[in-house]
């Protein structure tokens, strides 16, 4: 990120947050080793990391390379978790960046590595979610063409078969090196290939611990070219996010100060430790995620046999439970019903992606259809009538489901496919039932309107 000021006219300053040279849209296995070897020397002086290794690069290494490849029943993606791994350890707190953090991500490996696989299912599944997302389609390719050249040359050389990790993450960038000839090159990259000389006063702020943006790469290769430079390294704090969120009085002070004098004033600043041993493991929240989605997959399933079962022995819902279904409990279901469909789909269609749209459409628009259809059907209705009714108010939340998917995107298309999915089977009935009641009143005044009441199909309602 830079951050120019320019005032007065003659003064002219930029911040430059977590540079990143020309020539590092691509992760060596060398400087990935470094930063893990910063953990591992943190990680020697925590007491509950001692405990649970005496070598941290060594474990993470071994860990690495025997990922689980399922806990319990659901698979784990090998490649999900050693990109989400590389991805994590970018920031060194949970403040800005969440469960994929360098706290929960070197617990995910040790755990991985003793043998529990739920913190592995679990960054896996993130991952899945995450990174389709992530990116604009075709702007990481774009950017990174400025570099072409450089991971050409990373991908003609043999990989270190030393390496802690590899290079998980240019390997997702740049798709195993098979972006670097299929991508279209820019007319001007050149242009952005080389570092400028510039007498602007720059700052340049850098995370010691940051895995996308190292510092040592612009103290090497960008600061010789700013004679008017500085460079402050934060101890114990990784990429842009940890900046932002961790200590904000103190990155505001540092960033203002510098604009208005050119001085760089840290005084705000304390010295913080690496949290390894976060408040709760990924082990322990995937397992709550885990009985979160059968719970709430089982209760679909269950609720809909009741409601059958109920409408059959005692005829219909009353007005209130009708209400219920077909307002409120569309809620549960449709929640539900797409849980049940994510754990069909990672546990026999690993290739789907869980933000498929037929996957969404089936998944939250069946089960609402249905729970409507039992809110509004009868028993002792005709055979033609509840046919009718069933197949309209499956259409029209299976429309009305496809319709919510794609007014948004992410996960609060699951939001709004849901609420798509309870107005379009209830608009359905409704625009049936009325068009049923304008027949019945038309053929009631007609001079043969008894005949035609009993052929109607609602003469047993």
């Amino acid at each position: 990120m830079i951050y120019s000021w320019r005032y007065p006219r003659s003064i002219h300053r930029s911040v430059m947050l977590g540079v990143n040279p020309p020539g590092h849209f691509v992760w060596d296995e060398k400087t990935t080793d470094e930063q893990i070897g910063r953990y591992a020397v943190l990680c020697s002086k925590d007491d509950a990391c001692r405990k649970r290794t005496d070598d941290l690069a060594a474990s993470l290494r071994l860990a690495y390379e025997n990922i689980p490849d399922r806990w319990w029943f659901l698979p784990i993606k090998e490649g999900n978790v050693k990109a989400g791994a590389f991805f994590g350890l970018m920031h060194a707190t949970t403040d800005g960046a969440g469960p994929l953090a360098a706290p929960w991500t070197i617990d995910t490996l040790l755990s991985a590595g003793q043998g529990d696989g739920g913190g592995a299912w679990f960054m896996s599944l993130l991952a899945q979610v995450a990174f389709p997302e992530e990116q604009l389609w075709g702007d990481v390719a774009a950017a990174g063409r400025t570099d072409a050249a450089h991971a050409r040359r990373l991908y003609a050389r043999p990989a270190d078969p030393r390496s802690v990790m590899g290079m998980p993450g240019t390997d997702l960038i740049w798709a195993g090196g098979r972006l670097v000839d299929s991508w279209p090159a820019s007319p001007d990259e050149n242009e952005y290939a080389q570092v400028r000389d510039s007498n602007v006063e720059t700052l340049l702020i850098g995370g010691e611990l940051d895995f996308a943006t190292p510092p040592q790469w612009a103290n090497r290769e960008l600061l010789p070219h700013l004679p008017n430079g500085r460079e402050v390294i934060l101890e114990n704090i990784g990429h842009t996010d940890d900046f932002w969120t961790s200590q904000r009085e103190a990155g505001g002070r540092l960033i203002n100060t510098f604009f208005v004098s050119g001085r760089v004033d840290r005084s705000l600043y304390r010295q913080t430790a690496v949290d390894f041993t976060p408040a709760i493991s990924p082990g322990a929240i995937a397992t709550i995620v885990l009985g979160v989605m059968l719970g709430l997959a089982a209760l679909t399933v269950v609720s809909l046999l009741w409601m059958g079962l109920r409408v059959r022995r005692r005829g219909a819902f009353g007005r209130k439970g009708s209400a219920t279904l077909r307002s409120v409990y569309p809620i549960v279901l449709g929640l539900g019903g797409w849980l049940l469909g994510v754990l069909v789909v990672i546990t026999t269609m690993p290739g789907v992606p869980l933000d498929d749209e037929l996957l969404a459409a089936l998944s939250v628009g069946l089960p609402i259809g249905l729970g409507i259809y039992f809110g509004w059907v009868n028993r002792d209705w005709s055979a033609r009538t509840k046919i009718t009714g069933f197949a309209a108010v499956a259409g029209g939340a299976l429309i009305g489901a496809r319709l919510g998917f794609n007014a948004t995107e992410g996960l609060f298309a699951v939001v709004t496919t849901i609420v798509g999915a309870a107005a379009g089977g209830n608009l359905t009935l409704l625009a049936l039932d009325i068009a049923w009641d304008q027949q019945v009143r038309d053929r009631f005044a007609s001079p043969n309107g008894k005949d035609t009441m009993e052929a109607h199909p609602l003469t047993n309602v």
